[in-house]
């Protein structure tokens, strides 16, 4: 289903105009423009992701009628109209990629094990390089280790460590970090780094090649849940909001 029709079970669920939701929905669904695949859904639609979207938005809306409205409620029905459930990190990697005895698997389970026991190298002198201030680094860090949070697959690594990625961190913080009071007085003309280039150079260092989603897609195995199959209310919805 596209954001618009999402966004119109939402008005009239809760009241409102469409173009109230529009934006909340249309988070969840850009991976679209990375691969027209129906598994780029495993970057954004999960459970992860809805605790990511309701980070960006806030925990709340207010409609047009003044009505406030959950945030995650509306991004759980979005799931649910998608693929009938609601799903998280680890129902996707576990059913993408399920066989421990492939390459990459094994590929995967090594980088997770480096990067978690901050042993990828070079990272340290990347973020000196950059003159980043402490606490962005620190927020970096965070982004870049949510997948693994609640999921203990290494295929995990792959939802934060791709191309897409790293343009679903310049929504989260801006298009520059500004450099830190030290890296500012020696160099006042280039006080900004560009988020793009910082998660850029952090996963080629961490996987040494920063794979699109349309890669991951061809590597990996699929469910008929991924499709949506399991999502008959979602269709029907669809169906009664066209003849409207």
């Amino acid at each position: 289903m596209k954001p618009v029709g999402h966004a119109q079970i939402s008005a009239k669920t809760y009241s409102g105009d469409w173009a109230d939701y529009i934006e909340i929905h249309s988070f969840l669904d850009p991976s679209k423009s990375a691969c027209a695949h129906f598994k780029h859904r495993f970057l954004l639609h999960h459970a992860e992701g809805i605790e990511l979207a309701v980070r960006i938005f806030g925990e709340t809306i207010t409609n047009s009628e003044n009505r406030i409205i959950l945030t995650k409620q509306i991004l759980t029905d979005h799931l649910i109209e998608d693929v009938g459930r609601i799903v998280t990190i680890e129902d996707w990697v576990r059913d993408l990629m399920p066989k421990q005895n492939s390459s990459f698997y094994k590929f995967l389970a090594k980088k997770r094990e480096q990067i978690e026991n901050d042993a990828a190298g070079g990272e340290r002198k990347l973020f000196e390089a950059f003159g980043l201030k402490r606490e962005d680094i620190a927020a970096i860090k965070n982004f870049m280790a949510f997948p693994l949070e609640t999921c203990d697959h290494p295929a995990a690594l792959l939802i934060s460590h791709n191309s897409f990625a790293v343009f679903l961190a310049e929504k989260i913080f801006g298009y520059a970090f500004l450099k830190n009071k030290k890296e500012r007085a020696d160099n006042s003309k280039k006080q900004l780094v560009a988020v793009r280039e910082v998660f850029e150079r952090l996963i080629f260092l961490r996987l040494k090649t920063i794979y699109s989603p349309a890669e991951i897609i061809a590597r990996t195995e699929s469910k008929t849940w991924m499709r949506g199959a399991n999502a008959g209310h979602a269709q029907a919805e669809k169906k009664r909001l066209a003849n409207l």
